[in-house]
């Protein structure tokens, strides 16, 4: 498997699927071994054009499957384990550490990333990330539920930091101390927002709402 499949085609991992499929093709005219008969070159252009092939091969079968970004195949690594492990304890800034550790910058990297930063305050970084994520993976609830929550939010919310407030990840508590140390002054309003945090990931703090 290919780490970087938009790399060989020399393609930005937001591109189309007809942008795609033209430098597929463009790649592959170039490469085609019938250009290089009797050429010192043959070999190599073989192989590049075999890489070109498993390339587009990848990525088409990754967006069928519901993926776009780059390296989804990694992201069950340790690394991104050890992130979302940090992100669950509220350890943002670690998890940011982490995360620019990491070369291959897939959906779920841009929402961990996203969420982290939220979770340090940086809101307009945030916001950019989550965006980044529903863009490579559109299909993808979780992150267009957290991109909504931003921008539902960050307006009002602009000058607050999220900070531990955010809790529990992927337990259906995330957001479980939302107002512990941050809020906007308005229990029913904390209250509000940390019950969207949890539908966010699954859960759901205050049924009736």
């Amino acid at each position: 498997m290919i780490a970087n499949p938009y790399k060989v085609l020399e393609v930005s991992p937001n591109a189309s699927n007809d942008e795609i499929k033209k430098a597929y093709r463009e790649l592959s005219r170039k490469y085609h071994p019938d250009s290089y008969i009797n050429n010192p070159l043959a070999s190599l252009a073989e192989e590049k054009f075999k890489e070109v092939q498993e390339a587009y091969d990848q990525i088409m079968k990754d967006r069928e499957n519901g993926y776009s970004g780059v390296g989804n195949a990694g992201d069950d690594t340790d690394e991104m384990r050890v992130v979302f492990n940090l992100i669950n304890s509220a350890n943002y800034i670690e998890a940011l550490r982490t995360l620019s550790r990491i070369p291959l910058r897939s959906a779920k990297w841009y929402y961990y990333s996203a969420v982290s930063n939220a979770g340090v305050g940086n809101n307009v970084l945030a916001f950019d990330h989550a965006r980044q994520a529903v863009n490579m993976d559109p299909s993808n609830q979780e992150y267009r539920n957290f991109l909504n929550h931003l921008e539902s939010h960050g307006q009002r919310y602009q000058d607050n930091r999220y900070g531990s407030g955010m809790g529990g990840f992927g337990q259906g508590g995330f957001g479980q101390g939302y107002g512990r140390n941050y809020g906007t002054g308005n229990l029913c309003c904390d209250l509000w927002c940390a019950d969207s945090c949890c539908e966010c990931m699954g859960g759901d703090m205050i049924p009736c709402i």
